[in-house]
């Protein structure tokens, strides 16, 4: 079996001919993918192909295993190198998909930028998984996700999560996450799926003028269903309706068919990934189910209207 077979093409690169933008994650686990298989039908051990190819052992198995470290770039140069010693024909259909999942791994992405150094490992992640999506699904117990802040919102949530140890600025967080909107619900995402639990509309983790600014933004972003979905579970929805799940999670996919789904798993500190295939399916399963469980969209934006419109006749009373 060639690794063509072993590893679906999907979009294929050839010359610069025009195509859908990929996931750098995607294209990074595809190429550990084929020259995992490439070295293993070739009987090599790492050590073997080390000193065949130049390219270290370790770099090698990192290369193999991106998810270590997902956001870590595959050098172009040892890609050529482990390909000459896999004795891939150079410029052959295998070498030129292969090449393709390196260069799209490696390119540049905007939080490379020097204005988004700062925003953080754990949005980096999110960034990263986010990039060229076509579909996110998410789900937020407490408070509301990333991808739906206000600035002002995400600046009290980014000061109150450092505590004792705040940040000499929070706006380079903030900046990321306001890029993170624009490149995915502004950009080319197809379809946001969010669902959110009742306290996450009526808690006020933010000021009342803040939270108020927060839900009408909500509401905005709620005028094309089809598009942006965002979906509230009362408290009191019957048990048999839906499942608590125990964190904020968002389930990711993507254009390209063969570029395997994702899920982030948010665990307040860092950013988690689930790619087990199996694990993956079962989240998308439980998010139609939260969906079922939850009011539909437009009674789900009545009750954040009646919410604004409550927390606005506070705010005059104050």
């Amino acid at each position: 079996m060639s690794t063509l077979d072993a590893v679906p093409t999907g979009i294929i690169r050839f010359g610069k001919e025009a195509r859908l933008t990929p996931n750098p994650l995607a294209r990074t686990r595809r190429l550990g993918a084929a020259l995992l298989q490439l070295r293993t039908e070739r009987g090599y051990s790492h050590a073997e192909l080390s000193r065949k190819s130049g390219v270290s052992a370790s770099v090698i198995s990192r290369t193999e295993n991106p998810l270590g470290d997902p956001g870590r770039k595959p050098g172009l140069l040892s890609v050529r190198r482990l390909l000459d010693a896999l004795d891939v024909r150079r410029h052959s259909r295998e070498w030129t998909v292969i090449e393709g999942y390196a260069e799209d791994a490696a390119s540049s992405r905007w939080w490379d930028a020097a204005a988004y150094t700062r925003m953080g490992d754990g949005q980096r992640t999110y960034a990263l998984v986010e990039a060229g999506a076509s579909t996110i699904r998410e789900y937020s117990g407490l408070l509301l996700p990333g991808l739906v802040q206000t600035a002002a919102y995400a600046r009290h949530r980014v000061l109150a999560l450092t505590g004792d140890a705040p940040v000499a600025d929070p706006e380079p967080i903030v900046r990321g996450r306001l890029e993170r909107q624009r490149q995915s619900i502004g950009g080319g995402l197809a379809r946001y799926q969010l669902v959110l639990e009742e306290q996450a509309i009526r808690r006020r983790p933010v000021p009342a003028d803040v939270m108020l600014e927060q839900l009408r933004h909500l509401l905005d972003l709620m005028v094309d269903p089809d598009r942006v979905s965002v979906r509230v579970i009362p408290v009191d929805a019957q048990p048999g309706d839906g499942y608590a799940p125990r964190a904020p999670y968002a389930h990711v996919t993507y254009p390209d068919t063969q570029d395997p789904p994702i899920v982030v798993v948010d665990n307040v500190t860092r950013a988690l990934l689930v790619t087990d295939s199996v694990e993956v399916s079962g989240y998308a399963q439980l998010h139609q189910r939260l969906r079922e469980a939850a009011l539909s969209d437009a009674d789900s934006a009545a009750y954040i209207r009646e919410a604004a419109a409550e927390l606005a006749a506070t705010t005059r009373e104050g």
